[in-house]
């Protein structure tokens, strides 16, 4: 499981686990209030058009705002999914990893050193997010996260346990 780490990891460093967060779209929660907005400004829209339409009026104009409302309807549902199947997570028996590779922005990997007194957070779900308390380090890139997590991983209370177990020394 070390291929291509050679570069990466300390001496004595070992990969133990990695995975990828969950990257299924999903139609609730925060993202409700967009779609609706977006439904009724794409709807208004098309309203618009075809009333400009039959009075004989330049309609065309009216699908730049239809657009702009399916944008605003789709897209928070669809960019988490996106950013998701371009991230990438690991563990090591001293730290973990937060890959990503967006196109335009390249490719980062941040680290945060699992040392006994970092603080986690875990929300106990299924797929479930697991935030660390300290900034995660550039290893690739330039780019510091400030709030690094493991997002939305299947199997997130073995995880869990996995960290504490690293924290520990017993991993």
């Amino acid at each position: 499981m070390t291929d291509g780490w050679q570069d990466i990891l300390h001496p004595g460093e070992r990969v133990l686990w990695q995975g990828q967060p969950d990257g299924r779209v999903r139609f609730n929660g925060p993202q409700m209030p967009f779609a609706l907005f977006g439904i009724i400004f794409a709807g208004f829209a098309v309203f618009w058009m075809v009333m400009a339409a039959r009075s004989g009026g330049f309609w065309v104009f009216g699908l730049i705002h239809f657009f702009a409302g399916i944008v605003v309807a789709l897209a928070p549902s669809l960019i988490g999914p996106y950013i998701a199947n371009h991230t990438w997570y690991s563990l090591t028996n001293q730290r973990a990893f937060i890959a990503t590779q967006m196109p335009f922005a390249g490719r980062e990997l941040n680290a945060v050193d699992l040392r006994p007194s970092l603080g986690l957070d875990f929300d106990g779900r299924d797929p479930g997010t697991i935030a660390f308390h300290a900034k995660a380090l550039p290893v690739v890139g330039t780019r510091t996260d400030s709030r690094p997590r493991f997002s939305q991983i299947p199997d997130a209370r073995t995880v869990f346990a996995l960290i504490r177990d690293i924290q520990k020394g017993t991993a």
